[in-house]
């Protein structure tokens, strides 16, 4: 039976660079303006894809990959930053959940035409829940007992998502108080929706890319410790090959 392939994501193509290094090559197709890599990583067939960044290009990105390569699971992988003062640039979050950040309505303002930057506590959808989803059982199961590859700090928790880069430490408080985020990225709602709707596992892990709280500038190295991490996870997955 033909092996089903798993595609491993990233945004931009520092995301991705390392992985193309360590895959061997089959092929590349551009598909509605979006390109994969086709190719095997210890034998097992990936396809490498460069999404772009925010949650829409992410959503269909992930779209076309369930339609053009019907594979086993998704990783999505890159950068975020930290939302705790526990976690440091280099660190690892693995999702077990995704929230959506950018669902929330600004305060009115009477008293003048300017934008009020400031937001209310309704982060929520018009039916009163959130807006987040859990990563598939069978996937967490496999994440929690493979062999843990880094040296560093990895944790399993609440990844934030939406089109926004929040630099403002007491809103980055207040989302992790709020919703329990560990990090903030610009992908991964999108990446759940397209990928449960269908039917296909996905997961996002991160590595800590800059810390506000803390004064951890953005460290764009940092992206290759996220293609590591998602080298080793899917050479430990083809050793045994099912959840």
């Amino acid at each position: 039976m033909k092996q089903k392939p798993i595609v491993i994501q990233g945004a931009l193509q520092s995301e991705i660079d390392l992985l193309l290094e360590q895959v061997a090559p089959c092929g590349r197709r551009e598909i509605g303006g979006f390109v994969f890599y086709e190719g095997t990583l210890d034998g097992y067939p990936v396809v490498i894809s460069k999404t772009k960044m925010g949650e829409i290009a992410a959503a269909i990105a992930t779209t076309l990959a369930i339609e053009h390569y019907d594979p086993a699971w998704i990783l999505n992988q890159g950068t975020a930053g930290a939302c705790t003062r526990a976690l440091h640039v280099g660190d690892m979050v693995v999702g077990e959940r995704v929230c959506y950040l950018a669902q929330y309505a600004t305060l009115a303002n009477r008293d003048t035409d300017a934008l009020n930057p400031w937001k209310s506590d309704g982060y929520r959808s018009l039916d009163g829940e959130y807006i987040s989803m859990s990563t598939d059982a069978r996937l967490l199961a496999f994440l929690r007992g493979v062999e843990q590859p880094l040296n560093g700090h990895v944790v399993f928790g609440t990844l934030g998502s939406g089109d926004v880069w929040t630099r403002d430490t007491a809103e980055v408080d207040a989302n992790h108080a709020r919703l329990g985020v560990l990090c903030e990225s610009m992908e991964c709602t999108g990446v759940y929706v397209a990928a449960n709707s269908r039917g296909v596992p996905a997961v996002s892990v991160r590595v800590i890319s800059n810390n506000e709280l803390l004064g951890e500038t953005y460290e764009p190295e940092s992206a290759a410790v996220a293609q590591r991490y998602a080298v080793d996870l899917v050479v430990q997955w083809a050793e045994r090959g099912e959840f």
